[in-house]
């Protein structure tokens, strides 16, 4: 009977593992900034400048540049992104400074729970993702939001902290991705195999008392 068990129980493991196999991403939110040049980002963004053209759409990437008073400098918070039914909410982008850019200049990519707060209180705003380069090179980052965004509508808002008017950065490809709640259905052997397992248990249970 031990020969026979194990078979079977490798069979209902099986089975069980993949249930448990990781979802598909599905896309929430995508922007690549392919429009014309323009002092206004469209497509639902939000905006915090000095200058009517330090957060635009130039050379098909989202710009932010210049200095305010405070943090942040510059700044533009999506259009709400629902992730209602999804999980492991990731966000997706690539990055590069203009060139001038000091070790002290940061690009940030901050959070928060729709309706968005407004672009200056950042208290409110959640911190995910911070660097800063001397250089031109372009990065490319994927930043998980973390569990408190599982299900939520939520804004997303990228901003800078540079020292001088001609600094700032570049950022496009924006994607946010996650992996659907929905429970996925047991195969419909499982629950025969593992009463028949259950069955043999008891059988040889029987046997040995006997």
């Amino acid at each position: 009977m031990k020969r026979l068990l194990k078979p079977v129980a490798a069979f209902v493991l099986g089975n069980a593992l993949l249930v448990g196999a990781a979802a598909a991403s599905t896309v929430l939110f995508e922007d690549d900034f392919n429009r014309a040049n323009s002092n206004s980002v469209g497509n639902g963004w939000s905006e915090l400048e000095d200058d009517s053209n330090d957060v635009r759409v130039r050379g098909n990437t989202l710009r932010l540049r210049d200095t305010l008073f405070g943090n942040p400098d510059a700044a533009a918070a999506s259009a709400v992104i629902d992730a209602t039914g999804f999980k492991n909410i990731t966000v997706s982008f690539t990055w590069r400074a203009f060139f001038g850019n000091e070790a002290s200049d940061d690009l940030y990519l901050s959070w928060a729970f729709d309706p968005a707060p407004a672009l200056t209180d950042q208290n409110a705003w959640t911190e995910v993702f911070s660097n800063g380069s001397e250089t031109t090179t372009t990065f490319s980052e994927t930043v998980s939001l973390g569990s408190a965004a599982d299900g939520a509508l939520f804004n997303l808002m990228f901003w800078s902290d540079v020292s001088a008017s001609s600094e700032g950065f570049k950022i496009d490809d924006v994607v946010v991705t996650g992996e659907a709640i929905t429970p996925v259905p047991l195969p419909a052997s499982l629950p025969l195999m593992a009463a028949a397992l259950a069955g043999f248990g008891i059988m040889r249970r029987r046997k040995a008392a006997t």
